[in-house]
């Protein structure tokens, strides 16, 4: 009885086991769960940043890519390619793609293409149908493209695995200029244009300045500055944009006054009492205060020919340890008792030097005309501009004021002069379409009041001829590597002449300015000024 008793009192008690073990079965599963959310939350975080890490070394191996290929001593360089102006509507964009196994899936310039340049707005650049980058924050993707296809050209990688599903992680890589205002609210320096051109001088970055049209011809020298941006793509669609400025640093000052870039025997010829020296106009030195009968030094990229007892070369020689074809051993002939001054005599004056490599100056763009602008008798006067041939003829003084001028060819005959007046800083860059004699100075002469050779530069990138004459106040800097260079007269000329050949038969006085300090293009490697990572 008691015992059923003791039955009919715990009857309530019955199932809370199973009501533990169900507590305890739905705690374990809550844990498990978490644990499972847990896992897989970390697994996307470690997937998402792996996918951001491929991303982001994808695009800075593109950037490497092209650094490596700038150079032009790689087999595959695209120093060939390299924009040589800032971004404009006929140019100045370099692209190289890396489109995997899918070709044509890559283009940037096409705002409904998945690999958009959506960065392009913010450097700087004028160009049409571009957003302003005063109208767009820097943490903003851009949202236009450029209108039009001229402005932008094409190379494409050749890095491992490219053209397979196997290539890198990056899309494209952009190459241009950088200007003063290209990276937004940094400019390089703040007092200054934002749309002049940045060069650096193996030091610091400064800025283009007139008379120089180019960084080569900075005194003392520099190189362009480029401005690199890279797309990166994961697998998963993840991206992640870089942005590097990498330069050359300047090569080591340059000591030739007059250089000839053939590796042909003969390149430089100096005969009928042709003879050098030289003066610097560095710290307002002048030829009157600081010339000498030395470092006049004269070189090549083949050899040198002297010829006559009255020709004299007041400083070295330099030439390539070999010569090709049938010239000299040495790279230098000399016949009829030339020879050279300041107490030096050959064999020690002779240098093994080169060969050097020098970059063509940019050619004019737009193009000039071809059409004729005479002057004579009273002569006349220009304004910096485009124009087509300039010839002054009839003992005309054609007066042109400082600044650049575009021109396709210049002529002074019958005593004729082309003056800088006031005085100052002028550049002529030569287009020479139709070749011939694109520079023909005989009948004339320069007058650059300055006394400072930097103070008037004529550049032509052509393969025409130009024929330079002396005078007392003819101070200038030919910058003309590919062109056949002839001094001509007995006059004096102060500077320095680069050219293809070049030949001074008319016993012509050349005073090499120090102070010019032309230099050969760099094969060596781009310096990394800075590297950044786009915020978006």
């Amino acid at each position: 009885m008691r015992e059923k008793e003791n039955l009919l009192n715990h009857r309530p008690e019955r199932g809370v086991a199973l009501l533990f073990a169900l507590l305890a079965l739905l705690l374990l599963s809550a844990i498990a769960a978490a644990l499972m959310f847990m896992t897989t939350t970390e697994t996307s975080v470690n997937y998402n940043y792996r996918s951001e890490r491929v991303a982001y070394f994808g695009a800075k191996a593109g950037v490497e890519e092209v650094r490596d290929r700038m150079m032009a001593a790689n087999p595959a360089s695209v120093a060939a390619l390299l924009p040589a102006a800032a971004p404009s509507s006929t140019g100045g964009v370099l692209y190289l793609l890396n489109e995997g196994n899918a070709p044509g899936s890559v283009q940037p310039w096409t705002q409904s293409n998945a690999y958009v340049d959506d960065e392009l707005c913010h450097d700087g650049y004028t160009l049409p149908g571009l957003q302003s980058q005063s109208t767009v924050a820097p943490d903003i993707r851009c949202t236009s493209v450029p209108t039009g296809a001229a402005w932008y050209s094409t190379t494409t990688s050749n890095a491992p695995w490219n053209g397979t599903s196997a290539a890198l992680a990056y899309k494209w890589v952009r190459i241009t200029l950088k200007l003063n205002g290209s990276v937004q609210s940094y400019p390089a320096n703040g007092s200054a244009s934002a749309t002049t051109q940045v060069c650096w001088n193996g030091v610091s970055e400064v800025l283009l300045q007139a008379p120089a049209t180019t960084c080569q011809a900075l005194v003392p020298v520099a190189n362009p500055v480029y401005l690199i941006t890279a797309l990166g793509v994961s697998a998963s669609g993840t991206r992640r944009m870089v942005q590097a400025e990498v330069a050359l640093s300047p090569a080591p000052p340059f000591p030739y006054g007059l250089f000839a870039t053939s590796n042909g025997c003969g390149a430089v010829t100096v005969s009928g009492g042709g003879a050098t020296d030289s003066f610097t106009t560095q710290n307002g030195g002048t030829y009157s205060t600081t010339h000498v009968q030395t470092l006049g030094d004269v070189g090549s990229n083949g050899s040198v020919t002297l010829s006559g007892s009255s020709t004299q070369i007041g400083g070295s020689i330099g030439v390539p340890n070999a010569t090709t074809g049938g010239c000299p051993p040495n790279g230098l002939t000399i016949n009829g008792g030339a020879g050279m001054v300041g107490g030096q005599n050959p064999p020690n004056a002779l240098q093994a030097a080169g060969p050097f490599t020098f970059t063509p100056p940019p050619v004019p763009n737009p193009l000039p005309p071809t059409t004729n602008k005479s002057f004579q008798g009273n002569g006349g006067s220009l304004v910096p501009g485009t124009y087509g041939n300039i010839k002054v003829t009839g003992g005309g003084t054609l007066t042109i004021a400082p600044g650049v001028y575009n021109i396709n060819s210049i002529s002074l005959q019958g005593n004729s002069t082309l003056k800088v007046n006031p005085p100052g800083a002028a550049v002529l860059n030569v287009a020479g379409q139709g070749g011939g004699n694109v520079v023909d100075f005989t009948g004339g002469t320069v007058v650059n009041t300055t006394g400072i050779a930097n103070n008037f530069h004529i550049n032509y990138a052509g393969t025409g001829s130009m024929s330079l004459s002396g005078g007392s106040n003819s101070y200038e800097v030919v910058y003309a590597p590919n062109a056949a260079v002839a001094l001509t007269g007995g006059a004096d000329l102060y500077g320095a002449v680069l050219g293809a050949t070049i030949s001074d038969g008319g016993g012509m006085k050349f005073h090499y300015d120090r102070n010019t300090k032309l230099a050969p293009q760099s094969n060596g490697n781009y310096n990394l000024i800075s590297f950044r990572e786009i915020s978006y």
